[in-house]
């Protein structure tokens, strides 16, 4: 049975699945507390799909597609409903909720915390039921309460107390034994204000990152726009090549094998790519070079692309495609335009009512591509590429953000770093 009391340096070994939470040798006045004594739950509502309406016509309704993945608000998922509701299922900034239902496979979703934004003060927004408002008691500041369920440890045990088969349901019954480190009201409202400075930040870099995407975006329109020559693809590239069938090895034992699984809105992140086994014939034949673009030909990634920069002891995956350009076409004015609308408008065409949505080397050969001189080529790559790397160095900046949030997190949320407040430690 757990001793809620006072605690100093020590694991606390908690109720299921290996969980453990640490209060650090600092915390002295921390208590630790199950989370059901801290806050109350309330349960959004019921609905039926009819409740649903055009904006306008309803209140604001907050689902499951609100809930970004591992947390966060999502503006995307917001519907309008105009069905009966209680009190209980109005929600106002600052307000925290928690998804307890969950579709990914992973867990993405489940138990993630999200916090109203402020801009929906002045309207009218309620809840569904696979949402749970959190109410802190007068001893838990919401903040605090909010990056608390932040944590690693709090995501693993909302996952290991939920079940399903196609749906995942938390069992709120057991969040209520989840164990929550918990210190004087003062310190954790300061908690709180640093944890919130870094978001700041973070959300301040995410609006730099969205704004540049934009007027990248308008720019690409703008300059493939131009009346340039059109060709296919197969006529200004060699002959395409699927890539090496084997098996994966996650010890670094061979050439790296790239899969489609690896290709990543952001790239790919070659510290996780695996390795394989392989002769020198299967080598030479199916080696990465500077300038190769390979495509993923099947399933939901179909049409994904990446274009390898540098050297580095790499083959491709059977579910890969590789391009190799002729002297006619740029790799790097090839690859701006693959981030195209019109790109992805063939893609999407071709492979519908395909086996498994995908595309193969005939379908690759004749998509139709601007070809205008190379000059104009490298002026076009120019230009995007040095977007491209201001963005990457934004998307950069903000995960060494997100890195020290999480580091701050681990260290102030237990205690293991103490704060001063007004001449308190």
């Amino acid at each position: 049975m757990l001793k809620i009391d006072t605690c100093s340096d020590q694991a606390i070994e908690t109720q299921s699945s290996r969980n453990d939470v640490l209060i650090g040798s600092n915390s002295g006045g921390w208590s630790l507390v199950h989370f059901g004594d801290a806050v109350d739950f309330h349960k959004g509502l019921t609905y039926k799909s009819e409740d649903y309406c055009e904006k306008g016509k309803g209140i604001i309704f907050f689902n499951l597609r609100c809930v970004s993945k591992n947390g966060g608000f999502n503006s995307d998922g917001v519907k309008y409903y105009n069905g009966l509701t209680q009190n209980n299922d109005f929600i106002v900034p600052g307000d925290i909720v928690i998804a307890n239902t969950d579709l990914t496979r992973d867990g993405d979703i489940i138990g993630c915390p999200v916090e109203i934004p402020e801009y929906y003060k002045d309207e009218a927004v309620c809840i569904s039921m696979d949402l749970t408002k959190i109410v802190p008691n007068k001893k838990l500041d919401k903040k605090f309460c909010y990056y608390f369920l932040q944590l690693p440890y709090c995501r693993k045990f909302m996952r290991s107390h939920s079940s399903g088969s196609t749906v995942l349901h938390l069992n709120l019954n057991s969040v209520k034994k989840l164990l929550l480190p918990l210190p004087p009201l003062y310190e954790q409202r300061k908690i709180a204000a640093i944890l919130s400075s870094v978001d700041a930040v973070i959300e301040q870099t995410d609006a730099i990152i969205a704004q540049t995407e934009r007027m990248k975006t308008g720019l690409m329109q703008e300059l493939f726009a131009k009346k340039f020559d059109i060709a296919k693809l197969g006529d200004c590239s060699f002959k395409p090549e699927y890539g090496y069938t084997t098996s994966a090895i996650f010890q670094p034992v061979g050439p790296k094998f790239i899969r489609i699984t690896d290709l990543k809105d952001d790239g790919v992140d070659w510290a996780s790519v695996p390795h394989c086994t392989c002769d020198e014939y299967v080598l030479k034949k199916y080696l990465l070079k500077p300038g190769d673009i390979i495509f993923a030909r099947i399933g939901a990634t179909t049409g994904k692309n990446y274009l390898i920069k540098e050297n580095i002891n790499c083959i491709f995956a059977s579910y890969l495609i590789r391009i190799r350009c002729k002297d006619m076409l740029l790799p790097d004015f090839l690859y701006q335009f693959l981030k195209t609308s019109a790109y992805w408008n063939q893609i999407n065409a071709n492979k519908s009512g395909r086996l498994k949505e995908g595309i193969n080397i005939p379908l690759l050969n004749g998509i139709l591509i601007p070809l205008p001189s190379i000059q104009e080529q490298k002026k076009i790559s120019l230009i995007l590429s040095s977007i491209d790397e201001r963005l990457d160095g934004e998307k950069k900046y903000r995960e060494r953000l997100k890195k020290l949030k999480l580091g701050l997190m681990q260290d102030l949320l237990n205690g293991r770093v103490r704060v001063k407040v007004d001449g308190n430690v």
